[in-house]
């Protein structure tokens, strides 16, 4: 291992601040505690999920003692167990759970489908029984139950945040200079002295307890009793009006009472907020409506949305938001001015206020934008009334200094019902249904309504199919990610990852991830390696004549591993083409290797024999990492992501990662750390003694190799 030399790390670490490209999509950590599994069961495991962009991290337990060990060392989100093969069975690893309170979903694999094994399984509070044989349906129950436990987890952090909000709320209502009070069934239960002052009450006990209109005006007591139950009959969760109040001295003032319902210790109270001075214009507060258009604005439209959607959570309530944006109100602000701009807005205002209906909420929220909450449950409505709006905004001119102006526009379309999301995520969804639509159409002028993706329902056989064509053609596309040494500005060798990558009909480029598991023969994969290599070799060729001593990367799968033909056509072709095979390192997954130890380690004694070099990937998951090191020989070893990933987050898993680069020091091995995507993590990476860095905080894939790796000018 390079010997980490004493340089001012800052210095370092600048010459990588200088292009900061887009972060990485990073695969999701999952900690896994494996009951039972010896570790050639749980290695296809590990390649299974790491196909579906999750990264296990595991530690294997057998009897009861390293079990209740293992539950006290760390949190961990699932359980694998098998059927029960020693004195400790999955019926008693559940018991534990239940004492210790431990919220882990336990996941049973069984070696085929057994009726008996899955009915004993459930009983015995199982989540889910799985074949292993049925990979798929193992894979979508580890999902599931992985999704599961993230929703409980956030709901217990919002329960906990909730209280907190509540403690928060009583401390400010106490202290607020407003008067408030808050009642249970009409009767005050709680009050705070600014409300005490204003009615000119010196203690808490001469007013708790006793109904709020007792304080208020003969005349209007029937007007306050009248709008608490139309608050809850209605489900309406603010209201205003304005009512005289009578003082202990029986004097009497003019307050505006905001109402509002809250919820204290699990239990819902009306909050009433007295305000003296009247900001009410027409009915309206000032700051409701927007200046140009005229319309409710932006504050309007959070406080209705909040409501709106609290009723549709309760069921029964669904109704429709239509996000309206003008495709052209920019160039006509840079043409036109303001004047241009707000006048098209004003007409386009007086348009809609009198194609909505009043019983929908039409609002004015952002310049370039209005909202219209079309409260009917029938989505189909929703969308033919938006394709009429969308025709007859088009058709709208205005008329700036003898000019016409006019823009078309786009409207995205949300469903609100009792699964929607906060208002901030529903506003975003209809934008997002905009942002498609101009993607499919270029210049927006239309109605797209936002489908969420977990209820995008994929044709599977059309995709196997569309993909293996797209395989069979050959459509693909290499990029190279540069391997930069961390300790060292000495590089004597340039090394690049050859990133494969599928190109779809519409020039998207799909990763390995997307595509390799619709290849199930090993004929078609050990195609795809060998395509990858040949034209690997193409480009190391290249800059091999251009006197560039790159080295390359190259990843292969677990078939290649038994194509006894490879190594003999591929040792032909680098004798042809006279290039050094010390170029080339081949990538080979940990799990792959621990699923076929055998047929790895005869590969890579071959591989080494004609001089190219071995760099084993995803390091660190495998319940017998430190067998495969010794297994295989490697000359390089790359970690698995979720360890960048984790590195500052905890600082006993920092510990466990120090002490991981020690020992691949100590074994020679040259180490690596991928998907590196800030400057704390290089940091952190560099006092570890990691060797090298990759990642797209350094350079993303690209399809030239042309990385600065601080060659001297």
């Amino acid at each position: 291992m390079s010997q980490v030399i004493e340089v001012d790390d800052s210095t370092l670490l600048n010459k990588y601040e200088n292009n900061q490209p887009r972060k990485q999509r990073l695969r999701r950590n999952v900690q896994l505690l494996f009951l039972g599994l010896s570790a050639e069961e749980t290695a296809p495991l590990i390649t299974l999920l790491r196909t579906s962009r999750i990264s296990p991290r595991g530690k294997q337990v057998n009897n009861e003692t390293e079990f209740l060990s293992a539950l006290s060392e760390r949190s961990w989100d699932l359980i694998l167990c098998t059927i029960d093969r020693g004195e400790f069975t999955s019926k008693q690893a559940i018991s534990h759970l239940k004492r210790l309170d431990k919220d882990i979903p336990v996941i049973q694999i069984i070696p085929s489908s057994d009726s008996h094994l899955l009915l004993q399984g459930l009983k015995n509070h199982i989540q889910a029984v799985v074949p292993l044989d049925e990979k798929e349906l193992v894979l979508i129950n580890i999902r599931r139950e992985l999704d599961h436990l993230d929703n409980r987890r956030r709901l217990r952090a919002a329960e906990a945040s909730l209280a907190e909000a509540e403690k928060r709320a009583q401390q400010l209502m106490l202290s607020s200079k407003n008067a408030i009070a808050c009642c249970d069934q009409g009767s005050l239960v709680c009050i705070n002295e600014s409300f005490l002052d204003l009615l000119g009450f010196e203690s808490n006990e001469q007013v708790e307890g006793k109904p709020l209109v007792d304080f208020l005006n003969f005349e209007d007591r029937k007007k306050f009793t009248e709008q608490l139950s139309k608050m809850d009959a209605q489900h309406l969760n603010e209201s205003e009006l304005q009512l005289s109040v009578q003082r202990s001295d029986r004097t009497e003032f003019t307050a505006n009472m905001e109402l509002s319902v809250i919820e204290r210790n699990q239990k819902q109270l009306i909050r009433v907020l007295f305000r003296v001075d009247d900001h009410h214009v027409g009915g309206l507060l000032n700051e409701d409506l927007d200046y140009i258009s005229g319309l409710f604005n932006k504050h309007h439209l959070h406080k209705q949305l909040e409501q709106i959607t609290q009723r549709a959570q309760r069921g029964g309530n669904d109704c429709s938001l239509l996000y309206i944006e003008l495709d052209q109100l920019a160039q006509i602000k840079e043409k036109r001015g303001h004047e241009g701009s707000d006048q098209l807005i004003r007409d386009i205002s007086a348009l809609l206020h009198k194609k909505v209906n009043k019983a929908h909420l039409l609002t004015h929220p952002e310049e370039n934008a209005f909202v219209i909450i079309f409260k009917d449950p029938h989505v189909e409505k929703a969308e033919a009334f938006a394709e009429k709006l969308c025709q007859c905004i088009a058709k709208t001119c205005s008329t700036i200094s003898g000019m016409e102006v006019q823009s078309t526009c786009s409207i995205g379309i949300t469903v609100i019902n009792d699964s929607t999301p906060p208002q901030d995520e529903l506003l975003n969804r209809a934008k997002m249904a905009i942002a498609d639509l101009r993607k499919e159409k270029g210049n927006g002028d239309g109605v797209k309504l936002h489908i969420p993706q977990a209820a995008i329902i994929e044709e599977k056989d059309d995709e196997y199919e569309n993909i293996r064509t797209l395989i069979d053609q050959k459509n693909f596309r290499l990029l190279y990610q540069p391997i930069v040494n961390l300790t060292s500005d000495d590089h004597k060798e340039q090394y690049y990852e050859v990133l494969l990558r599928l190109l779809d009909d519409e020039k998207n480029m799909l990763a390995p991830c997307d595509f390799m598991a619709t290849v199930e023969d090993s004929e078609a994969s050990i195609k795809v390696d060998r395509w990858v290599i040949e034209h690997s070799l193409i480009q190391l060729k290249r800059s091999l004549n251009q006197e560039i001593k790159n080295t390359l990367f190259i990843n292969i799968s677990a078939h290649v591993l038994s194509d006894t033909k490879l190594l003999t056509w591929l040792s032909g072709v680098l004798r042809k083409n006279k290039i050094p095979a010390e170029r080339l390192v081949f990538q080979i997954s940990e799990s792959d290797i621990a699923i076929s130890p055998r047929q790895a380690q005869a590969f890579t004694e071959k591989l080494q024999k004609i001089h190219c070099r071995v760099c084993i990937k995803h390091f660190g998951n495998a319940l017998n990492a430190n067998d495969i090191l010794s297994m295989v020989h490697s000359d390089f070893v790359k970690l698995d992501a979720s360890y960048t990933q984790d590195l500052n987050n905890t600082p006993e898993l920092d510990e466990q990662f120090y002490s991981l680069i020690q020992q691949l020091g100590s074994l020679d091995k040259i180490s690596i750390a991928p998907q590196v995507e800030d400057t704390k993590t290089m940091a952190s990476l560099w006092k570890a003694g990691v060797d090298y860095v990759q990642g797209n905080y350094l350079q993303p894939p690209k399809e030239k190799m042309d990385y600065d790796f601080f060659a001297e000018q």
